[in-house]
């Protein structure tokens, strides 16, 4: 269910990311939907590969590199989606790296907001320590 509410959100992303970002342009809600599956596809196999290749100038960058990446894999993102006959279309780099940017940040907040987390401490008392002379 947590994978289908990040797909949901990352879509809501690209929607926002089209009204603000100027270069941006989409069709229905369900082009953004299948655009959001294409980029989780680009970012775990192409962005991964091309963060492990740049990996010096990510370093020496502190990792503000990956702004880059992301920005050229969201313009790709684009252009296969449009290739596909999916009416989602980034015009350059700028518009696919600011529309990462916010796309991203939009996802991350909703998904902050609306995904709990599994980490809640245990109920009861402490665990006893056993001490080893």
């Amino acid at each position: 269910m947590n994978t289908v509410l990040r797909f949901l959100f990352s879509a809501i992303g690209l929607l926002v990311a089209c009204t603000f970002v100027r270069g941006l342009g989409h069709g229905t809600f369900l082009d953004l939907l299948v655009v959001a599956v294409i980029l989780a596809a680009l970012n775990t196999t192409l962005g991964s590969l091309l963060k492990l290749i740049a990996f010096v100038p990510m370093a020496c960058s502190f990792g503000c590199f990956s702004l880059v990446i992301n920005g050229l894999v969201f313009w790709l993102a684009g252009s296969l989606s449009s290739r596909l006959g999916l009416n989602f279309t980034v015009s350059g780099f700028w518009a696919g790296f600011f529309g990462a940017l916010v796309s991203s940040v939009v996802a991350s907040i909703l998904g902050a907001i609306f995904i709990p987390k599994d980490r809640q401490r245990p109920q009861g008392p402490a665990p006893r320590i056993k001490v080893v002379n």
